[in-house]
């Protein structure tokens, strides 16, 4: 086995030199090529982080949505209690909290200030407050506005307020950012096969005679091909590579500003960048970009040689 394999490895080897010389003597063009690459990478791999960091921030300050539910000031505290538990009774419901109007008073006396001159008052105005957090199945809109529209309908209740405003803006902007980096990459990757494509047929004109005398030789066309194809690979490896350094310092210039904003709301959150598991599959992805785009413009132009003038 080892003795069929051989030859493809010393192959492999013997082109892999040539491509290294062959870039390194053309390096300003090679270091062009490569930056280019890696500024167009970067858009998406930015946009990707932008999700990112959005998804977690939403996740980390606002994991679950809540309905608070105001029961009519009428009520005295046995219906007030009957009311209570015709709430806990109701599907889809985790837990709640029951603040009497007499704990909402006392509440607001604490935290505002107001002491006497709340003694002045006539009768309370707060009314009685059930907080109620509904269950993971109860999270999905359909469901939690169903349980919206089944409170409402208790004799009691006088008012219910479902407190996912931010959950509805926050997932729009969410899916808004997620589509905007779907866009980036569609139309970055076009560039760099653009860009290497552009590349390669610059390496293949300038190798017509190499080209010719190789097949003069009897060489396949799968060697002839092989040169420019790792020249792709290595292209898309190389601006892979770029643009996840120039993305982490781009994490590294917003992390102070981030921080600046999160001690001012005296919250904690960090800037997450690539993950190692993120960076090796960005590394395949423009090696594979590179391959193809190496593949279809070398294939296109060798053939387009072979043409008789």
């Amino acid at each position: 086995m080892s003795s069929r394999q051989a030859p493809f490895w010393v192959q492999m080897k013997y082109v892999l030199s040539q491509v290294w010389t062959d870039l390194a003597r053309k390096k300003y063009g090679t270091i062009l090529t490569v930056l280019v690459i890696a500024v167009s990478l970067t858009i998406p791999t930015v946009s990707f982080l932008l999700w990112k960091n959005i998804h977690l921030a939403a996740t980390q300050f606002y994991p679950d949505s809540e309905l608070t539910v105001y029961l009519h000031k009428n009520l005295n505290e046995d219906d007030a209690n009957a009311v209570v538990e015709k709430i806990r009774r109701q599907e889809g419901i985790e837990s709640l909290n029951y603040i009497s109007r007499q704990q909402s008073l006392n509440e607001f006396r604490s935290w505002s200030g107001f002491g006497e001159e709340l003694d002045i008052l006539d009768d309370n105005p707060l009314p009685a407050v059930v907080m109620i957090k509904p269950n993971k199945e109860y999270q999905a809109s359909e469901k939690r506005q169903r349980l919206y529209a089944d409170l409402k309908e208790i004799k009691g209740v006088q008012e219910v307020r479902l407190d996912n405003d931010w959950t509805e803006k926050l997932t729009a902007l969410t899916w808004l950012i997620a589509h905007v980096a779907i866009f980036c990459t569609l139309l970055m990757t076009i560039a760099v096969c653009l860009v290497i494509g552009n590349s390669v047929r610059s390496d293949v004109y300038s190798s017509q005679a190499g080209i010719e005398v190789m097949k003069l030789l009897g060489s396949t066309e799968q060697f002839i091909l092989r040169p420019f194809l790792y020249t792709g690979i290595i292209y898309g490896v190389l601006g892979g590579f770029f643009a996840c350094f120039f993305s982490s310092l781009l994490i590294g210039y917003f992390t102070g500003a981030v921080k600046y904003v999160t001690d001012i709301f005296a919250v904690s959150f960090n800037i997450n960048g690539l993950g190692l598991g993120e960076v090796l599959f960005l590394l395949v992805i423009c090696a594979v970009i590179g391959y193809v785009s190496a593949w279809l413009s070398a294939t296109r132009h060798i053939k387009f040689l072979d043409k008789p003038r």
